[in-house]
């Protein structure tokens, strides 16, 4: 649990539960990780299909 106390005499005396601060993370981490992924496939594909392309090229000039 976080203490967001003041101090032994200070004004402030809220708790906050970690999953607070844990679901909005592990939802960030989440979103992080998919757009990552997309992003790494995304680039395979391009990659893959410039060398189809490269391929094709040399197959037509021979």
């Amino acid at each position: 649990m976080v203490d967001l106390s003041g101090g032994p005499d200070g004004p402030i005396e809220h708790g906050f539960s970690n999953s607070v601060f844990i679901i909005p993370g592990a939802i960030i981490f989440g979103l992080s990780a998919f757009f990552g992924w997309k992003l790494y496939t995304s680039l395979k594909d391009r990659e893959k299909k410039r060398e189809e392309k490269k391929k094709l090229k040399q197959k037509k000039k021979k």
